[in-house]
């Protein structure tokens, strides 16, 4: 059996923070993936912990078109 400790190192959070604004538009994520993306997004902090998570996930190119105005 294998014991894993994890830690709450205050440094490595804030140095492996990243705000990430440019993006590859080719690059394509697999449905697993995004599921797991998903999944973890939802265990992050929220304002007051009400959790208002509300995913939709675009992937026509038809639709990314339709809705970058509103981006």
């Amino acid at each position: 059996m294998t014991n894993s400790v994890k830690t709450n190192d205050f440094n490595e959070i804030l140095t492996g923070r990243r705000s990430i604004r440019k993006y590859d538009p080719s690059v394509k994520i697999s449905k697993e993936e995004m599921t797991e993306i998903l999944t973890e997004a939802t265990l992050a902090p929220s304002s007051v912990n009400m959790q208002p998570w509300r995913f939709v996930v675009i992937e026509s190119d038809e639709a990314k078109a339709t809705l970058a105005p509103l981006a």
